[in-house]
């Protein structure tokens, strides 16, 4: 190691700290869930994919850059005694490549935590129960669950009437302005 250093500081620095840096960015990032640290790109870097942006230009991004240009350029100087140029090149390119990937694994780790936005016009006319009791009309708000998307919703309701005790069996009748579902007992 300490030979590798001594004959190619450069790129011994950027795959050994940039491979440091990158897998504790990656481990924080998986543990928070946060990607602190994006940096607005022009408009070619960032493309608007259902809500959700993928970003070229991150400090995780930069980091992956780093550490394969670091690799790569030990590899080729070291290993496949490539010309300086050469390697610089290859290695840039690798560095770039690895930059793309990491972008790309970033994204699509996001977009395992993305919640689909809800019709909730579509609970209208769908039966279901109250969950938590409904106080009666503008005295509060209640929760019901009802079945409408193919899914199991629980969703604030408000009563169009009386009061409405928990499990009552309940109808969706309309959605407020504040989206609340108004019900009634069925």
């Amino acid at each position: 190691m300490n030979d590798l250093f001594q004959q190619y500081p450069a790129y011994f620095i950027m795959a050994t700290v940039g491979t440091a840096l990158y897998v504790a960015k990656m481990i924080l990032f998986l543990i928070s869930g946060d990607s602190d640290g994006d940096f607005d790109a022009t408009e070619s870097d960032v493309t608007d994919i259902g809500g959700e942006t993928f970003s070229l230009i991150s400090i995780q991004s930069i980091l992956a850059f780093f550490m394969g240009m670091g690799w790569m350029g030990l590899a080729g100087q070291h290993e496949f005694l490539w010309t300086t140029s050469k390697t610089i090149l290859i290695a840039g390119l690798f560095g770039f490549s690895m930059m793309l990937l990491s972008s790309f694994l970033t994204f699509k780790i996001k977009g395992l935590n993305h919640t689909p936005k809800l019709d909730f016009q579509k609970a209208i006319g769908k039966k279901g129960r109250a969950y938590t009791n409904v106080p009666p009309k503008g005295e509060g708000v209640g929760q019901i669950e009802v079945t409408f998307s193919d899914k199991q919703q629980i969703l604030q309701a408000v009563s169009n009437e009386l009061l409405i005790k928990s499990f009552t069996p309940i109808e969706v009748i309309d959605i407020d302005d504040s989206g609340n579902a108004v019900v009634k007992p069925v």
